[in-house]
């Protein structure tokens, strides 16, 4: 995600957002994401948050450290299955 191609303003508006439903999913205030919004520098762990949420439309709420810790394990231990399980879940879509 370039921050000169795709703004957080453009993200949010084809999102459908208003200020706060947007900003609220990442943990950032209203009142700061209008300042990103206007152009004041954004830390790249918000940036990031951004992309995780709006970008890939992942629930942070529904990730736990268990299910991280499974899938690195599996993706270190076994990654031909996690390959097929990824490859399966993605043509599943």
């Amino acid at each position: 995600m370039s921050d000169q191609l795709i703004t957080p303003k453009a993200i949010r508006k084809q999102l459908g957002m208003n200020q706060h439903e947007f900003w609220s999913k990442i943990g950032v205030t209203q009142s700061g994401g209008s300042r990103y919004e206007s152009g004041r520098n954004m830390p790249k762990p918000v940036q990031e948050l951004l992309r995780v949420v709006h970008i890939e439309g992942i629930d942070l709420s529904q990730i736990r450290k268990d299910d991280i810790r499974a899938l690195e394990y599996l993706k270190s231990n076994h990654p031909n299955l996690f390959e097929r399980i990824y490859d399966e879940a993605h043509s599943a879509v």
